[in-house]
C-alpha cells in the first residue's frame, strides 16, 4: 500500500503558495486603501509613473530590437534549463573532453565536463554574444536612453507605478514612446546589472578559473555559486512577471510592439509571437542530449554513459 500522505516538501510548497496568496491579497487591500487618501492621490497626480525622457529620445521598436528580443528569450530558455541540470547534479548522459589535436595545445590538462555543463557553456556563449550585439545597437541607435535613468524623478515615478500595479489599477501603457519608470528601472537592472553579474559569476565557475588558488582567495567559488543562483532566480522571476504583464496589459498591442514593430491592435504580432513559440518548442525537442552529444563530438571527445 502506498502512503498517500503529502511529503514534507509538498506541504512546505503548499504553505508557501497559501502564504503568498494571503500576502498578495493583503498588499492589494493596503494599496487600494492608500490610494483613497488625499496625500497619495496628490502624489499620483504629481508623479503619474512615467519618467522624464530627453526630447531626442527615439520612439517605436525597430526590427533589430524584435529579433534581439526573440533571440534573448530563446537562448535564455536553454541557459536556464541547462543551468538547472548542472545545479541539480543529475547524472549526465555523456562527458566531453577537449581534443588537443583539434585545438591549440595548452599547459593545462584537458578537463572532463559533463554534457550538461558543456551545453551550458555553449548556450551561455551564444547568449552573451547576442547580448553584446544588443548593447552595441542600443548605444549606436540612442535607444539606451529609454532604459537608462537620466533624471531623479524616475524614483518617485517608479514608486507611483509600483503602487498602481499592486492596487490592480495599472498605469497607462505607452511603451511605443516611453516605458513607465518601474519598467525602465527593471530593464536597466536586467541589462546592466543582472546580465553582467551572470557573466562574471559564470566565468568564475568556468573550468578555466575554478581550480586556480588565487581566484579562490579573491572570489571564493561558493560565493560565486550563490550569486549565480541568485541571478538565475532573478531572471526566472523577471521573465515570468514580464510575460504576465505583456499578456494582461493589452496583449495584441504589446506583442505588435515587441515582435512586429507595429503600433496598432492587429493580430500580426500575436501570429509572430505564436510562431516564435513553435520555433522554441521545436528547438527544445531537437536539441536534446543525443543532439548535444553529436555537436559536442565536433569539438572534442565524447564518452557516452550507459543507461541506468
Amino acid at each position: 500500500m502506498t502512503d498517500a500522505r503529502p511529503k514534507p516538501r509538498g506541504r512546505a510548497l503548499a504553505a508557501l503558495i497559501v502564504a503568498a496568496l494571503i500576502l498578495g491579497i493583503a498588499a492589494v487591500a493596503v494599496a487600494r486603501g492608500l490610494r483613497s487618501t488625499d496625500g497619495i492621490r496628490s502624489f499620483l497626480d504629481t508623479y503619474p509613473g512615467t519618467a522624464t525622457l530627453p526630447e531626442w529620445a527615439p520612439s517605436g521598436f525597430p526590427a533589430w530590437l524584435s529579433w534581439q528580443h526573440f533571440l534573448s528569450a530563446f537562448l535564455l530558455l536553454f541557459v536556464v534549463r541547462s543551468g538547472l541540470l548542472v545545479r541539480g547534479k543529475q547524472r549526465p548522459p555523456a562527458f566531453w573532453t577537449r581534443d588537443p589535436a583539434r585545438f591549440p595545445r595548452t599547459s593545462r590538462t584537458p578537463r572532463r565536463l559533463s554534457l550538461h555543463a558543456w551545453w551550458h557553456l555553449v548556450v551561455d556563449t551564444l547568449w552573451l554574444a547576442n547580448g553584446l550585439v544588443y548593447v552595441v545597437l542600443l548605444v549606436a541607435s540612442g535607444r539606451w536612453v529609454r532604459i537608462v535613468p537620466t533624471s531623479w524623478d524616475v524614483i518617485p515615478n517608479a514608486a507611483s507605478a509600483a503602487l498602481q500595479y499592486v492596487s490592480l489599477d495599472w498605469p497607462t501603457e505607452s511603451s511605443w514612446t516611453a516605458y513607465n519608470a518601474l519598467q525602465l528601472l527593471s530593464y536597466f537592472a536586467t541589462v546592466f546589472v543582472a546580465a553582467p553579474l551572470a557573466v562574471l559569476t559564470g566565468l568564475r565557475l568556468s573550468p578555466f578559473w575554478i581550480a586556480r588558488p588565487w581566484a579562490e582567495r579573491r572570489f571564493p567559488e561558493r560565493r560565486a555559486r550563490q550569486l549565480h543562483w541568485a541571478v538565475t532566480v532573478y531572471f526566472i522571476a523577471f521573465t515570468t512577471t514580464h510575460v504576465f504583464l505583456v499578456l494582461t496589459t493589452g496583449a495584441r498591442r504589446n506583442l505588435n510592439y515587441m515582435y512586429a514593430g507595429r503600433n496598432d491592435d492587429t493580430a500580426f504580432g500575436v501570429a509572430v509571437f505564436l510562431l516564435s513559440l513553435v520555433v522554441t518548442v521545436v528547438a527544445a525537442v531537437v536539441f536534446r542530449p543525443p543532439t548535444q552529444a553529436a555537436i559536442a563530438e565536433r569539438t572534442g571527445r565524447v564518452r557516452r554513459m550507459p543507461p541506468v
